[in-house]
């Protein structure tokens, strides 16, 4: 089941790259990958090879990309899944961006040596008959993903802070649907009802995305709850939430560039919005001139940040380091596979060490002391992380809202601890005997401790 979650995520998300970059070769708003070009380039026999070329590549790229989730999901030893896993979104995150910017640039060249610039000074103009009337999302809309994450809250109230974190997710969406929205008319042409359906059209699909991410979120905190209850169905109910929200998205996106690519078919023949040197290599935008930290992307239905700010530059920056920990969160679970698990008991307290995961329980403090041949059933974590050969961190389960965890799974048995305060602890060597031998420690010691000798 976890690999299906682990490489099948990653593989929907090459599959929907692949497709939103195949777009990319498409004339729509009179702009194909991120080049603005007027209606005489669509029969331009060098533009055609130029995308011909980005189409062919693209779906080599994409093959490969594919066949190494296939792949993937037939590596047994986690530690070098994890590697892998991470190697290949980092190949995904990277590569099409350079495919894209590379074919970007010939495209923008061929343009500077036709003539296909605007000649003479740029002009600004102002249609206010454009400009349209942006109606709020109704808070009703999200209503419903707000009274899930309530429901969640009460049906486990001992992780009542984990469906509350879900709970803002849905009211940040709501206003982000609001607040987040660049609400600028979507100028192609002198078509004053050309850029009022297109303003409005991004406006609708916008709310759309953002209603389908708090619903989302919403069904995510349900599941968590119904886990406690059946795990099949919780879980099963999670993956149908999880990739059934990312397919509604994906299509929106899609669909809004389908019709965007409809609607402008006949347009640049005349007068028309060429922005070009306000986005670099085609993807980031960077305009000095506008004071606005948002900007909308110039096809779909996604935003972006203008570079030229310093909250663009500093949010930009913060989510590339945020992805790049991804790779280096991975390589570190990695490493915790196969590294040492400390279990000891000294001066009265017993503690466990992996990594920089640590707990200590003194003598004093244990109220039930047990050997496990099994783990319990029914696991999922709060705060931990967890793979083929190792759980740390805190768990819920089997009736326990609070149980920490650093041990082998694979390798019992377990020495389970409850302390005065109902707090359990569950702790595991990577060797049976020595588990076994520190577990018939701790009793004689403990015995001892309460009877201790006249």
């Amino acid at each position: 089941m976890f690999s299906i979650i682990f490489w099948g995520s990653l593989f929907l998300t090459v599959l929907a790259m692949f497709f939103s970059q195949k777009s990319e070769a498409k004339f729509r708003k009179n702009i194909v990958l991120g080049v603005t070009l007027p209606a005489q380039a669509h029969d331009c026999a060098e533009a055609a090879a130029i995308l011909n070329n980005f189409k062919r590549k693209n779906g080599i790229l994409f093959g490969l990309l594919g066949a190494a989730c296939i792949a993937g999901f037939f590596i047994s030893d986690l530690s070098v899944s994890f590697i892998f896993w991470g190697a290949v979104f980092l190949a995904l995150l990277a590569l099409p961006q350079v495919l894209f910017v590379c074919c970007n640039r010939k495209l923008a060249a061929l343009k500077q040596a036709r003539g296909w610039t605007a000649a003479g000074t740029k002009q600004v103009r102002v249609d206010l008959s454009a400009m349209i009337s942006y109606p709020k999302p109704k808070p009703a809309a999200y209503l419903f993903s707000a009274l899930l994450c309530i429901v969640s809250m009460l049906m486990q109230p001992a992780l009542w802070w984990v469906h509350a974190l879900f709970l803002l997710t849905v009211l940040f969406s709501c206003c982000a649907a609001v607040f987040l929205y660049r609400k600028k008319s979507e100028a192609v042409d002198a078509n004053t009802q050309l850029t009022q359906t297109l303003s409005a059209l991004r406006y609708r699909m916008w709310k759309y995305v953002w209603s389908i991410i708090a619903l989302c979120s919403a069904m995510t905190s349900l599941s968590l709850a119904v886990l406690m209850l059946s795990f099949a169905v919780g879980i099963t109910l999670l993956l149908v939430s999880s990739f059934g929200s990312c397919a509604a998205v994906v299509m929106i996106e899609l669909h809004t560039r389908s019709l965007q690519e409809k609607l402008t078919a006949e347009s640049g023949t005349d007068w028309y919005v060429d922005e070009d040197d306000y986005w670099l290599g085609g993807l980031f935008y960077y305009n000095p001139n506008d004071s606005h930290i948002m900007a909308n992307m110039r096809t779909g239905t996604g935003s972006t940040f203008n570079l030229a700010t310093k909250t663009g530059k500093f949010v930009t920056a913060v989510s590339l380091v945020l992805v790049l920990l991804v790779p280096v969160f991975l390589v570190s679970l990695a490493a915790d596979e196969k590294s040492e698990i400390f279990l000891d008991t000294s001066v009265q307290t017993v503690f466990c060490e992996n990594g920089s995961t640590r707990y200590e329980i003194p003598f004093d403090e244990i109220e039930q002391l047990e050997l496990l041949e099994t783990m319990p059933e029914g696991l999922f974590r709060t705060n931990a992380v967890g793979g083929q050969h190792i759980f740390k961190g805190s768990f819920a389960g089997s009736g326990m809202s609070d149980l920490k965890i650093i041990a082998d799974p694979t390798v019992p048995p377990y020495l389970k601890i409850k302390t005065a305060s109902g707090r359990c602890y569950l702790f595991g060597t990577r060797d049976p005997d020595e588990t076994q031998a520190i577990f018939a420690e701790l009793t004689a010691q403990i015995a001892l401790a309460e009877h201790p000798a006249e």
